[in-house]
């Protein structure tokens, strides 16, 4: 995981999207790949969905996704975020991982289910972690978005927190956890790292508007 100050730079930003700088960008992932990547990472274009690309596939027809599957040695994936969920789904055996970008849409389209269907043909045990992404303390939604997943699945219900009228807190890791659990993954990490509270070390968008973003980077070896 970069950080903003990573390789001892100022403004260690790995997101060619929002208008930044692309020259800098460019240099950052560079500078990476050269000093601790073992390739060039695979990224995709987020658009808070629920698609993922499998590279074993071979057939790729958009780079638009969510999600990355790999069983290659030494691919580098990445998830890119400044508050959202960088979630990786490893194998215990470690012979494929997936990466995920997970916000409140991906929870509500339940981007989690779509890959574990999708790593279920491996009959493999899997295991997870949730990177630095915002806490629920900070996460401040409507009423009408906690509305939207009760009529999903009542058991949503826990992971609200009502803070004033028609205002509540939201446990985007909870539901994340809840969701990797009903599909028997059960040895979940997280890195209890809360992005607004850290904005010092990685991007923030809801604290700070941040239009830079760090990255999750993961492979096999």
């Amino acid at each position: 995981v970069t950080t903003r100050n990573f390789f001892s730079q100022d403004d260690f930003n790995i997101s060619f999207a929002n208008n930044n700088n692309f020259k800098n960008t460019r240099d950052n992932i560079t500078n990476l790949q050269n000093n601790f990547l073992p390739s060039h990472p695979f990224f995709v274009k987020q658009a808070h969905g629920r698609k993922i690309i499998n590279l074993d596939t071979k057939k790729i027809h958009s780079y638009v996704a969510d999600g990355i599957i790999t069983s290659q040695k030494n691919q580098v994936i990445s998830i890119q975020t400044a508050d959202c969920m960088p979630i990786i789904i490893s194998s215990d055996c470690g012979s494929i991982i997936c990466a995920l970008h997970v916000g409140r849409k991906g929870l509500e389209y339940n981007i989690i289910n779509n890959a574990c269907n999708m790593l279920r043909k491996y009959n493999y045990n899997f295991e997870a972690w949730v990177g630095p992404s915002i806490s629920k303390k900070n996460y401040v939604i409507s009423s009408d978005i906690r509305d939207s997943f009760i009529n999903i699945d009542d058991e949503y219900k826990e992971y609200f927190l009502k803070k004033e009228n028609n205002v509540f807190y939201m446990d985007l890791i909870g539901i994340a956890s809840y969701q990797l659990k009903n599909n028997d993954i059960n040895n979940i990490s997280c890195s209890g790292i809360c992005t607004a509270d850290r904005n010092d070390i990685f991007y923030s968008h809801r604290l700070s508007g941040d239009r830079e973003r760090f990255g999750t980077f993961v492979w096999l070896e």
